[in-house]
């Protein structure tokens, strides 16, 4: 290796391993909220916490990765070329394209380490993420009905019993106002919580009771049971749903529920959505990478801080992107094939535009200045339209 591409990885390392660990607790950030709730409502021990930190971690660093190989290579290009070595480089016969070896080197060895955390970790993360929250609420739901209180934790439902021995419960009374139009009244002599393994439900099994109802026209009824099963959707104690089954699937289980499904004639744009992006963010680490040297270059004279702020500009719009094109896709309102290569394909040409301008030197090396002259010429266009009407 080069003393040359030696100097150009170590800068740009520097820049990645930092604006990388911003960007992962930026992202993390997301998920503050929820894991709050548990910590503080369900009261989740600080061990399981961390655990949840570590299972979703692969999936946020699919993304950090990717846009931190954006931001290190722009902010690196942007201060050599400020400070003039990019110049010196050219002006001893070194093209940009030269310059973009290393680049490359290192966006390709972290597309593939973000290709092995989409294709065999953020599945599992996902899946350990969502058993771990279950079991947190499960066991919580047990010990918040206690004995002799109201526990009103689920909207429209008020839970009492006059005894509660390890989810065995007597003297079971519950008020059920989930339906305005038919409240009811539940009494048991007993009952049991079922949990559900791997579901965010429990049933409770109640025995020997009554149902107080009133109905419509205000009619009051009562109906003796012997079994009475009532379930519970424990996500709801956290405002918020849990993912469902499709960012738990490896890629051999993608591809058979999509074959499966075609098979059936039902639609699997979520399923393809999923699987294509297993790969389309992994190959963006490349397209990002040689988007940000050019327009480094271009931000040369404001130094790393023009880099910066291009490159969070840069960054929203590429997350934009990749949010708005997963949406569509898996709503069916275009391709899901193409709405995961779609930002790949826009930043793609838009770096190859950059590049090749930049490597002419027929491009001015402020976007800004770019932009005022194309400005410029298309109103002196309108206006000369204009004076010819």
């Amino acid at each position: 290796m080069r003393v040359l591409d030696r100097y150009i990885i170590k800068e740009q390392l520097k820049i990645f391993f930092l604006s990388g660990f911003v960007l992962f607790s930026v992202l993390m950030l997301e998920k503050v909220n929820f894991l709050s709730t548990l910590l503080l409502t369900q009261h989740a021990p600080a061990r399981m916490i961390g655990e949840l930190l570590v299972y979703i971690s692969p999936v946020f660093l699919t993304l950090a990765i990717p846009l931190a190989i954006l931001m290190s290579t722009l902010m690196s290009f942007s201060r050599l070329s400020a400070e003039n070595e990019v110049t010196a480089m050219r002006a001893s016969g070194i093209s940009l394209y030269r310059l973009l070896a290393p680049v490359l080197l290192i966006s390709v060895i972290a597309g593939a380490i973000t290709l092995y955390l989409t294709t065999n970790l953020t599945h599992r993360g996902n899946l350990a993420f969502r058993q771990t929250v279950i079991t947190i609420l499960q066991t919580n739901f047990n010990l918040d009905i206690k004995e002799r209180k109201f526990y009103s934790d689920f909207p429209d439902m008020v839970i009492h019993v006059n005894e509660n021995n390890d989810g065995a419960l007597k003297g079971v009374f519950i008020s059920d106002q989930r339906n305005p139009a038919k409240p009811k009244i539940i009494e048991s002599r007993r009952g049991f919580l079922i949990p559900h393994p791997d579901s965010e439900f429990v049933t409770m099994k109640l025995e020997g009771g009554v149902i107080h109802t009133m109905t419509k026209s205000k009619a009051y009824r009562t109906i003796a049971f012997d079994e009475y099963d009532l379930s519970f959707d424990l996500s709801k104690r956290l405002n918020q749903p849990l993912e469902k089954e499709i960012p738990h699937l490896s890629v051999p289980e993608l591809k058979a529920r999509i074959k499966s499904l075609r098979a059936e004639g039902k639609p699997a744009n979520a399923e393809i959505v999923a699987l294509h992006k297993k790969y389309s963010i992994p190959v963006g680490c490349v397209v990002l990478g040689l988007l940000g040297a050019p327009v480094g270059i271009m931000t040369h004279r404001r130094g790393s801080a023009g880099g910066f702020g291009v490159g969070v500009l840069l960054i929203v719009l590429n997350y934009f992107f990749l949010m708005m094109g997963q949406g569509l896709g898996a709503g069916g309102k275009i391709p899901p094939v193409a709405a995961m290569w779609a930002p790949n394909a826009i930043m793609g040409l838009i770096g190859v535009y950059f590049i090749v301008r930049v490597s002419k030197d027929t491009m001015p090396t402020r976007p800004g200045i770019w932009l005022e002259e194309k400005w410029n010429g298309l109103r002196r266009r309108l206006m000369a339209g204009q004076n010819s009407d």
